[in-house]
């Protein structure tokens, strides 16, 4: 079983909501209005720049999660917001 953290720009989420659900990911956690700061900013004007954002949280068999990223791989990079999408992958050893 794999976790997948998925965090992506405002624009995005339903196309990651339809990922998942063609993934045939059983149910998963939405997070709308998060805020995001851009990996790797600088410090400008007393803050960091920050981005709107939406984080989607799943627990899913191993081909389910290759399905979600062969699904969501070719978005990274390509929105208006960066950093657009990430999608972060662990071992999950058991959901209760």
């Amino acid at each position: 079983m794999k976790q997948l953290m998925i965090l992506c720009s405002s624009d995005l989420a339903d196309t990651v909501r339809d990922a998942l659900v063609h993934a045939g990911v059983g149910g998963f956690l939405m997070v709308p209005h998060a805020v995001g700061s851009k990996p790797g900013a600088t410090w400008q004007h007393g803050r960091y720049p920050t981005w709107d954002a939406e984080m989607f949280v799943a627990a899913t068999e191993n081909e389910e999660a290759d399905r979600v990223v062969s699904e969501l791989k070719e978005h990274a990079g390509k929105c208006e917001v960066e950093p657009c999408l990430r999608i972060l992958i662990t071992p999950l050893d058991a959901v209760y």
